[in-house]
């Protein structure tokens, strides 16, 4: 890996999803400290050894921009579902699930537009930040394995960025069957998957 032309992408590592005391759409406590602890790594070698770090998080200015979603207003009147608290996930006026994870973030970091939905190549600006610095893979962490994790790689994929996903880096709030059917998937069709000794070796060993 070159770090002129890789960068790391975390995706949604913020406390809405990680933090127990503020998360809406909570990832299990303990998976959670594990991917905030992995991640933390990962993003900290990178700076070290001069690879961009590049964040993205969902925000919305209220319930509506939410509820227009047909798939996410039906789970929201579902009891049990783990969507069920959908409507109050990082709307703006609780801004503490938007926060990314102190610990992953520096003032060095790329701070991208809140995405919208589970793409975080759709109305951002991850495509011109990835063109200017002439990215061409990228290094991917975050929540949820399933959703956010493997779009990101569907889309980043079909734009032919090379896809390596960090196994240690991600999870779901869906639990540990729907984060290893998005890691086999992304493995089988969309990329590599790794784990974190793994790819430190890889940034240390390439600086």
């Amino acid at each position: 890996m070159k770090p002129s032309t890789t960068a790391v992408l975390t995706v949604d590592l913020h406390r809405g999803h990680l933090d127990p005391d503020v998360a809406t759409l909570p990832v299990p406590p303990r998976r959670a400290s594990e991917i905030a602890e992995a991640s933390e790594t990962l993003v900290t070698t990178a700076r070290d050894v001069g690879y961009p770090v590049i964040h993205v998080t969902t925000a919305y200015r209220d319930a509506h921009e939410i509820m227009s979603n047909p798939k996410w207003s039906e789970t929201e009147t579902d009891d049990g579902d783990s969507r069920e608290a959908i409507s109050e996930h990082n709307v703006y006026g609780k801004t503490e699930g938007m926060e990314i994870l102190p610990e992953l973030s520096a003032e060095s970091d790329i701070f991208l537009q809140p995405k919208k939905r589970y793409s975080p190549f759709i109305d951002t600006d991850l495509p011109f930040v990835l063109r200017v610095n002439d990215i061409d893979r990228l290094v991917i962490a975050g929540v949820n394995t399933n959703t956010c994790v493997q779009c990101t790689c569907f889309e980043a994929t079909n734009r032919d960025y090379e896809v390596v996903v960090v196994e240690d880096c991600v999870g779901s709030m869906d639990g540990e069957e729907f984060h290893e059917l998005g890691l086999k998937n992304i493995d089988q069709a969309l990329g590599t998957v790794t784990s974190l000794d793994e790819i430190v070796d890889s940034l240390t060993a390439s600086a």
